[in-house]
């Protein structure tokens, strides 16, 4: 990987990150200047390309468009045509032999498009003949789905660097080829907070990342990059960087166009205080080659690629959940204000679990002064260990207590991380317990973290996840995370 030389290394984006701008704790760094220079001459700058029109198009036209039964366009056009509407985009079938799909006017050729459009889509076996005709009609984006390019081969990698040399000489930018419809999705309008927005060289793989929204979690954006002719996953992530609502970026990434580009967009992205979340296929030897067969990358020397990312501040995890879980609790927390974690729980063996889990994933786990021990015990019986884990022997749900003790814990200024361990396996047990929470984390500038257990109760996703505090099942996940 060609690795720039940067000024300084951005510091690597830890927990607690939030993409909140007003928000005190968060001191992003100026990003670089677009004079500046490496020793080598070569600059330092990422270049953000403008990509609104490609995700909110005014007008879209779809090439190859069809509604007759059993026909594989058929779907895709009818999934274009629901996407169109909920973002407001005027949608143009073209097909040489249809007058009508789904009941909209059809064009017979680009030429004919009624009006200048953003965003072509090209349901076609073989793009190239078209790229032509979208330039003259002075098309900003097109959308490639075709498979059959450099993931197949040699001759298949010609035909791809065919396609991107018409592309660049038209001046569109070009998302694809062997990409699909993930950046059409029915994203939901109705949750709040800071977002995640989504990067995939596999549609599939971002699919789990995708289903957050129905636990609260809300995604702005989907880019499947596909074979990246032109477009490639450095311009998301600048772009994404730059974006107000989105509070982490979410990465599947299968080999890298340009490793300095890469670089150079994570540099960005850890300037603006965007935390990066990363599965890198492709340490192995099966999996570099079955990257290579699914989307034509070269996944590169793994311990170069690891290394790169650690210094440029993209935190690297192997599975699906954990980039669910990394980028769920960067997209909203702040920076810890402490380094201490101390770990609330209802059952001695579940604190005592998370305790060797937590400390497993180097965190540090403080005995409480003596002073704040008394102070719970004022609230818990004396016989149960409270120097941390903190074993209440049972949340109390009649009163005022289970607040009380919270909120003495989140006061010691030792102490910048709350684990509670929800294992009750009944309400009122679980519920109140959960109120707390959610109240302490709403009053608090420390970050609370719930490991969801219980198989009854409603949990913290069910309220405003926003100002909800990060829920995971496993216990695992929580200190990973």
């Amino acid at each position: 990987m060609d690795q720039p030389t940067a000024p300084s290394p951005p510091t690597p984006a830890g927990p607690g990150f939030s993409r909140a701008t007003s928000d005190p704790g968060r001191r992003p760094r100026p990003a670089a200047d677009a004079d500046d220079r490496d020793v080598s001459g070569r600059p330092l700058y990422a270049e953000v390309p403008d990509l609104d029109r490609l995700f909110r198009p005014a007008s879209v036209a779809v090439i190859g468009a069809s509604d007759a039964e059993g026909r594989p366009n058929t779907g895709v056009t009818r999934q274009l045509v629901g996407w169109a509407e909920r973002v407001g985009a005027r949608l143009h079938p073209v097909h040489p032999t249809r007058t009508a799909v789904f009941g909209i006017p059809c064009r017979p050729s680009v030429a004919d498009l009624p009006e200048p459009v953003d965003l072509a889509v090209l349901l076609v076996a073989d793009p190239l003949p078209v790229i032509d005709e979208l330039a003259e009609a002075k098309v900003k984006f097109a959308v490639v789905f075709a498979s059959g390019f450099a993931e197949t081969g040699d001759q298949g990698a010609a035909a791809q660097e065919r396609l991107a040399a018409a592309v660049a000489r038209s001046g569109i930018r070009l998302l694809g080829p062997n990409t699909n419809l993930n950046a059409f999705e029915h994203f939901r309008d109705d949750l709040e907070g800071p977002a995640i927005a989504l990067i995939t060289q596999s549609g599939h793989q971002g699919r789990p990342v995708f289903a957050l929204q129905e636990l609260g979690i809300r995604l702005s954006h989907w880019a499947p990059t596909g074979n990246e002719a032109d477009l490639e996953t450095a311009d998301f992530l600048s772009y994404f960087a730059e974006r107000p609502e989105v509070g982490a970026i979410a990465c599947y990434v299968e080999g890298l166009k340009d490793g300095r580009a890469f670089l150079l967009a994570a540099d960005r992205a850890a300037r603006r205080g965007v935390p990066v979340v990363a599965v890198k296929v492709g340490r192995t030897e099966a999996g570099a080659r079955t990257a290579a067969t699914h989307t034509g990358k070269l996944t590169g020397a793994d311990d170069v690629v690891d290394a790169a990312m650690r210094q440029y501040g993209v935190i690297r995890v192997d599975g699906l959940d954990e980039l669910q879980d990394t980028a769920t609790l960067l997209a909203r927390a702040r920076p810890p204000r402490a380094e201490g974690v101390v770990v609330y729980a209802i059952s001695g063996g579940t604190g005592a679990h998370v305790a060797d889990l937590a400390t497993a994933a180097g965190l540090r786990l403080p005995e409480l002064s003596a002073a704040r021990q008394a102070e719970l015990h004022q609230w818990i019986p004396a016989y149960l260990n409270v120097a941390n884990p903190v074993d209440n022997g049972g949340h109390p749900v009649g009163d005022w207590r289970g607040r009380k003790i919270i909120d003495a814990i989140l006061d010691d200024p030792e102490v910048g991380v709350l684990i509670c361990p929800i294992s009750g396996p009944f309400p009122p047990l679980s519920d109140r317990l959960v109120r707390d929470l959610v109240d302490a984390a709403e009053r608090t500038d420390k970050l609370v973290c719930v490991v969801w257990g219980s198989p009854s109760a409603p949990s913290p996703r069910t309220g405003t996840y926003c100002s909800a505090p990060p829920a995971w099942r496993p216990s695992a996940r929580s200190a990973t995370a």
